[in-house]
């Protein structure tokens, strides 16, 4: 037990071990780095949709090149992905040398074309039928829990101590990361101007993430049922110039007062005595409300 107290307190004391909070950091700001071109495009094609309405659909291929890019410019310069260089970590292998240009290549990969392809997968499989492909469905969905799996696995042996990586991808590469020196230069440069747009497209994607939010969970409300039509049964349409109850030429007519409908006097005054309502409006009514109608025979 006091060995393992002893080895545990050591390596909460290594400082070039990063934090627990850094690594969580900078993996949000990666994966908010790659929705840049997509959040761009996306709110371009709201606005002049027929300027960038077909730009939109390979925004995903054009957000993989520019990730491939500005990944690569950082690997080659700071050994490390954007992300890690903003919260000055740096990626060496387990024996904490720097990266050839083969760890390098292979980081690059695991930074843009991974997630790339892992996107493309969930698109793919959630967009199929499932009647027709169950079992490619299932197999995938399995495949990917325990890949998430796997890695909710890496993060607690991090955080007990008992990895030196966080992710089972570096751990595959034999990288892992740790704080770098203090490389700054002063004045404003590119980068600097790269990392304050990151934050800044982060924010706007936060914000506009959250009105869009607003705006669904006012639009997702149940909608309500049609009402009830008070007139909807039989005698909801009476023939013009005949009764509403028999259909037939009035005989002996009479109004009901409460719904100004005229019926034959022997067809409503038995409906109104059994159901005391007018049998079109669904009004409560009595045979009091009766009114005849005495018409002039010339």
């Amino acid at each position: 037990m006091a060995e393992r107290g002893a080895h545990l307190s050591q390596l909460l004391s290594d400082s070039s071990r990063p934090s627990i909070f850094e690594l969580v950091a900078q993996e949000g700001l990666n994966q908010a780095l790659r929705g840049t071109i997509k959040f761009f495009f996306r709110v371009c094609a709201n606005h002049y949709p027929e300027t960038f309405g077909g730009s939109f659909c390979w925004a995903n291929e054009i957000q993989l090149v520019f990730d491939c890019l500005l990944q690569n410019y950082y690997l080659r310069n700071h050994g490390a992905s954007f992300a890690e260089n903003f919260y000055g970590l740096e990626r060496v292998t387990k024996n904490d040398c720097t990266l050839n240009s083969r760890a390098k290549l292979c980081s690059l990969i695991s930074l843009s074309v991974l997630p790339y392809a892992l996107s493309k997968l969930d698109t793919y499989f959630s967009e199929r039928q499932p009647s027709n492909q169950q079992h490619s469905i299932v197999s995938f969905s399995s495949i990917r829990f325990i890949y998430d799996l796997i890695v909710l696995v890496n993060w607690m042996l991090y955080t007990w101590g008992k990895s030196v990586t966080h992710s089972p991808v570096l751990h595959l590469l034999g990288v892992k990361l740790k704080h770098g020196g203090d490389n700054t230069t002063p004045g404003i440069s590119l980068t600097k101007i790269i990392e304050m747009s990151a934050f800044f497209i982060q924010f706007l994607e936060w914000w506009f993430t959250s009105q869009s939010s607003q705006a669904k969970s006012m639009l997702s409300l149940p909608i309500p049922p049609p009402p009830h039509s008070i007139a909807q049964n039989q005698y909801s349409k009476p023939k013009a110039g005949a009764c509403p109850l028999c259909q037939q030429q009035w005989k002996n007519e009479c109004v009901l007062r409460v719904s100004g409908y005229v019926f034959c006097y022997r067809c409503i005054l038995p409906y109104l005595k059994e159901n005391s309502k007018c049998p079109v409006s669904k009004l409560p009514a009595t045979p009091n409300d009766l009114i005849r109608i005495f018409a002039n025979a010339e």
